[in-house]
Formats: C-alpha cells, structure tokens, sequence
C-alpha cells in the first residue's frame, strides 16, 4: 500500500472572532488529532481517517486561542533570515556562526571557509545564482558529512546494537528541517549545516525517535527527553534560524 493510499490532504480554514486561521489538513490512520504551527506560521492537522470536518472544527475552535498565540509568538521573528543577495559583504551562516562573504575573480571554481570568511572563487562573479550554486554545493557536501557524523552518535543510544541500518538522504527542504517516512527513510535539511551543533543533534534525535515512535506521543517525548533532556531549549533556539 503507497502512503497515499494511507494518508489523505486538503487545504481549509475556520474562523475565530475577527481571525480567519488557514490550516492543511492532513487525515491518516491514528486515533487521536494533532496540531502543529510551525515556525513559517503554518498550521498542519493530522486526524484520524474517519473523522468528519464538523467533528474536527468543533475542536479547532477549542484551540483557536491556543494556535493563534503560537502564531503571534513565531510573528516575532519573522523573517528568521533574510534572503540572501549571494554579493560580497553580507553573511552566512554555518554551524550557528556568522561569516563574511567575499567573491573573487579567478579561474577556480572554489568555496573555501578561511577564518571568518566564505571566499568563492569564480570566472563568473557577476551572476549571483551562479555564486548561489556555489556556495549551495559547498553547504551539501558539508552537510551530508556533518550529519552523517552526528547521527553515528545517537543511532545505537536509540535503536540498540542490534539496529539493521539507517537509511538518510539530504535535500533542500522548504518548511521542514526534517522528516522520517512511513518506509523508514530519513531526509534532513541541507540548510541544517547553518544552524548550531546542538539544534543540529536535537533534529537527527527527533527523526531517529520516530523509527521506534511514529507519532507524537508520550512514549516519543519519553525516549526523547531521555537522550536529550534539554530538547526543548535546543528546539526553541533552531526556530529563530527558520527554513530558508
């Protein structure tokens, strides 16, 4: 059976007071709602298959205040980064630190991290999606590197020693830093590579969590919080970095 065959979505929303709240609505085999405002201020649902909208807007509007407080709260740091110019001057990050851009006429085609700087060497300077595809490619190689490193740290802690292996893929995500299929399959966010090594860690413990807790429950946040006891500070602090 293919996920679509398990999972149905559709976009809605509901009014409360003078707000109109826009939701995805996402109904799936579980037996109990979600809801989730994410750092972009969208609000995902997840209900069970059988459920009808009547039954899940009647308890949308019991959270109403309780999602549109989580929305004001992510208004505050909107826009988490700014876009980026790719020209010399402005900054990038990686690993939570800031570093300076600076482009430079040459027959390489290079990205090197020297001190507090990015230099990218390249013929073209001028075009600055080509500066981008640069300095994008830089942050994959690293990225793949870094997280298969990190993760090598907490995979046995959580499945055991007797774990068959972990599959992971990188790409560049636009709202998530991470997800784990219903197959098993972890992807993380390329953009990871920006955010500090201990946002980094509470991601891949998050999606490693979910190969033995496919949902949200107190089991999950059970295990969670007995391998990092702090994932809730380490949560809020990758919010301020956003997806980009």
């Amino acid at each position: 059976m293919s996920t679509n065959d398990k999972q149905h979505s559709m976009l809605r929303d509901f009014n409360y007071g003078h707000s109109t709240i826009e939701y995805q609505l996402i109904l799936e085999e579980r037996k109990n709602l979600a809801i989730t405002v994410r750092p972009d201020k969208s609000v995902i649902v997840k209900a069970p298959a059988e459920s009808t909208l009547e039954v899940i807007e009647a308890k949308l509007l019991k959270k109403a205040k309780w999602i549109l407080k989580q929305i004001n709260y992510f208004d505050k740091f909107h826009p988490l980064q700014p876009k980026r110019e790719y020209v010399s001057g402005e900054t990038h990050y990686y690993l939570g630190r800031q570093y300076r851009l600076r482009i430079k006429k040459s027959g390489d085609e290079t990205v090197k991290l020297i001190g507090k700087f990015f230099i990218v060497k390249t013929q073209d300077t001028e075009t600055r999606d080509h500066v981008k595809f640069l300095m994008s490619q830089w942050y994959a190689d690293h990225a793949q590197l870094l997280l298969d490193t990190r993760a090598g740290r907490y995979i046995e802690k959580i499945l055991g020693s007797d774990h068959q292996t972990v599959e992971i893929r990188y790409k560049y995500l636009k709202r998530r830093w991470g997800s784990c299929d219903p197959n098993g399959m972890i992807t993380f966010n390329i953009e990871l590579a920006k955010a500090p090594i201990q946002c980094i860690d509470y991601v891949i413990v998050h999606e490693l969590c979910h190969l033995v807790h496919p949902n949200h429950d107190k089991a999950f946040y059970r295990l969670m919080r007995s391998i990092l006891p702090d994932w809730e500070e380490r949560k809020e602090k990758l919010e301020l970095f956003g997806v980009r």
